[in-house]
């Protein structure tokens, strides 16, 4: 289980983490960057459900799966 805030997220259900995500994916306008988590839930048209942190918590986040992904050898 992963805490972030308010949040608890079984990290088995999770199916990847974009961690430079924008909050809008329009790209002409300013938004703010983050991270974005895609859950294995998805609607009826198929779109993975998904949650987005910025700040200290996109910060901590994205310590959390680099340090994950380099233990388990995903970072080079």
């Amino acid at each position: 289980m992963l805490k972030i805030g308010n949040f608890v997220i079984n990290v088995s259900a999770i199916a990847y983490v974009d961690l430079e995500a924008k909050r809008s994916y329009v790209t002409k306008q300013e938004c703010a960057s983050g991270v974005r988590i895609y859950l294995k839930a998805a609607d009826e048209q198929g779109n993975l459900a998904n949650l987005f942190f910025t700040g200290e918590k996109a910060e901590y986040l994205r310590k959390y799966f680099q340090s994950v992904a380099f233990d388990c050898g995903g970072v080079k």
